[in-house]
């Protein structure tokens, strides 16, 4: 085990020294995994997102085997990985791979057979991933985070007008004010400082009808969702709705457009950020995955 500069552990690699070494580290990022497996596992590959941009990673391995996709949510991280490795072929190969997320388990893919190694579950999450392969895979390692201190951005949804901003106290939310119309003109939050309720600055403009949401000083976001669209020529956020909890608030504006929608069901959303003008042009979060 080995420590990096940007604060992650090496874990592994397992397997062969067989094959050129490769390094993967967007696995925050991941949104599919693709496993080709034989008698063995042939190859992996992941799909994780640059921005709203869904890109592939180089394929670590050959073109053999049968291929399967795991399909991760944009809020589910990896965990923990386990599998096995022995020999083939005269190599010793990896034969199979299961990964954890904070949601659910996937696999195994392949053959659960020779020597048995895992990630611990519990100490954090996968940053990445590294090995070793050529026409198989004939090795496979993680990065681990062993603090979760670096929220992972989700979003943002929207248009590119307005301003950027960023409120970074979205654990210490008590209250959430939105103003709408035929869009979201503006949002604003209350949170706690120590024992002293402040406001944030309001991002957006001065239209609309205004609505609190008390979610109070024991409760949290589960769920937020909205639609983003045209109007007057610009891309802005049509519509928003919450849901904590207490439960569901909204939807305030027009659910016209293209939905996006965050179920926080696999860390807590730790800031708001986005873009606004004289409406609320597009909303994001940062989200910090949990490893229960």
């Amino acid at each position: 085990m080995a420590s990096r500069e940007d604060g992650s552990i090496v874990l592994g690699p397992w397997g062969g020294s067989g094959g050129t070494a490769w390094s993967f580290e967007k696995a925050q990022a991941i949104t599919k995994i693709r496993i080709s497996v034989g008698d063995v596992i042939d190859s992996i590959t992941f799909q994780y997102m640059d921005g709203a941009i869904a890109r592939w990673s180089p394929r670590y391995g050959g073109s053999g085997g049968k291929s399967t996709e795991i399909e991760l949510g944009s809020t589910e991280f990896i965990i923990s990985m386990k599998g096995y490795y022995g020999a083939y072929a005269g190599m010793t190969i990896v034969y199979s791979l299961t990964f954890v997320t904070t949601v659910r388990e996937y696999g195994p893919y392949g053959r659960e057979q020779g020597t048995q190694f895992s990630v611990p579950k519990g100490t954090g999450w996968i940053s990445g991933f590294q090995g070793r392969s050529g026409n198989l895979l004939d090795a496979i390692g993680v990065y681990m985070k062993t603090s979760l201190e670096s929220a992972v951005v989700v979003g943002p949804w929207g248009g590119s007008g307005g301003t950027p901003w960023l409120f970074e106290n979205a654990l210490a939310i008590t209250k959430i004010k939105i103003s709408a119309g035929d869009v979201i003109d503006s949002i604003s939050f209350q949170y706690m400082d120590g024992a002293t309720a402040r406001w944030s600055p309001t991002y957006g403009g001065t239209g609309g009808k205004p609505t609190e949401i008390d979610l109070g000083t024991n409760n949290h976001l589960k769920a937020i969702s909205g639609h983003y669209g045209n109007y007057y020529g610009i891309v802005v956020i049509r519509s928003l709705t919450f849901v904590s909890t207490t439960g569901t608030y909204g939807p305030f504006g027009q659910e016209e457009g293209t939905a996006f929608s965050l179920p926080v069901k696999a860390g807590n959303v730790v800031a708001f950020f986005g873009r606004a003008g004289q409406w609320l042009d597009a909303l994001g979060f940062h989200l910090k995955p949990t490893s229960a």
